[in-house]
């Protein structure tokens, strides 16, 4: 669910209530550096991620969103719990900032005086305790592999050494105009997802020089139907992304099972095209 925020005049006006001050006093804010999360999963696949923000919160009141590293400013005096949260980008799109729901918090009680800082550094965080893993794929040797299933196109995504993002492999898939389009799907099937109307999402790490969508199949009276909406563009450089699956999942209204699909199409001005993925994760409560 999406956050509703006060204008930043009407905010200031009541945390300077809650402080005891009057609205038109002078108060000077304390200030709080705050330098980053350090993401730890173990046993839980590799710990990259793309945390741009840091939402900050005082007593649980919303103080703001701030890039990360933050210099965040405080108008509370005295004895505050701070909520640190990690800040993502939905669907890798700017305008659409949101707490990423499967990262713990950090929670600290800081004895705050106006007008001087502290700082708290870098803090640890690592997946929430109730996160399910549908998907964990590295394309590790010896590791159980998630893209079996091919539905379109004569070519797999593959581990390969060429280009890695964390390990030793990631996976590979060659497009040219032999096979323009490829498109594969999980060969396993989940049915723990139809009912999690709140939080189903997907994490991919890629290096692609054409563009991916990915989606779920199941079934709707009886026939298979397909559902498809988030996608990557192509990128030259290694880029983490959060797709938010929630929604196609609950707008599909599928019978009983899905299965995780993507979808790889060679651009019109290329004769070829590789897309290199990694850290694939399906993650729900």
């Amino acid at each position: 669910m999406k956050k509703t925020f006060l204008p930043l005049t009407l905010l200031l006006t009541a945390l300077l209530a809650l402080t005891g001050c009057p609205a038109d006093a002078e108060v000077a804010p304390a200030f709080i550096n705050f330098a980053g999360f350090n993401l730890e999963t173990p046993g839980r696949g590799a710990a990259t991620e793309a945390i741009t923000e840091v939402w900050v919160f005082a007593d649980e009141e919303i103080v703001g969103i701030f890039p990360i590293p933050a210099r965040i400013p405080i108008l509370r005096v005295g004895s505050t719990e701070l909520r640190f949260a990690p800040g993502i980008r939905e669907n890798g799109i700017s305008s659409t900032p949101d707490i990423y729901p499967f990262y713990g918090e950090v929670r600290q009680t800081l004895d705050l005086v106006p007008g001087e800082s502290i700082d708290v550094g870098v803090r640890t965080i690592g997946y929430k305790p109730d996160v399910q893993f549908s998907i964990v794929e590295g394309f590790e040797a010896g590791e159980t592999r998630a893209f079996t299933v091919q539905i379109r196109g004569d070519t797999i995504l593959e581990p390969s050494q060429d280009n890695v993002r964390s390990g030793d492999f990631s996976g590979k898939l060659y497009l040219d105009t032999e096979t323009p389009l490829v498109e594969m799907a999980s060969s396993q099937t989940f049915v723990d997802l139809l009912g999690n109307s709140n939080s189903v999402w997907l994490e991919v790490d890629y290096r692609s020089e054409a563009a991916v969508v990915f989606g779920v199949t199941g079934e709707v009276g009886g026939q298979p139907a397909r559902n498809f909406d988030p996608g990557f563009v192509p990128r030259n450089e290694w880029t983490k992304i959060y797709f938010n699956l929630t929604e196609i999942i609950v707008r599909a209204n599928f019978d009983n099972e899905v299965s995780l699909n993507f979808s790889a199409l060679l651009p019109g001005d290329r004769t070829e095209a590789v897309v290199y993925m990694d850290n694939i994760k399906l993650l729900h409560f």
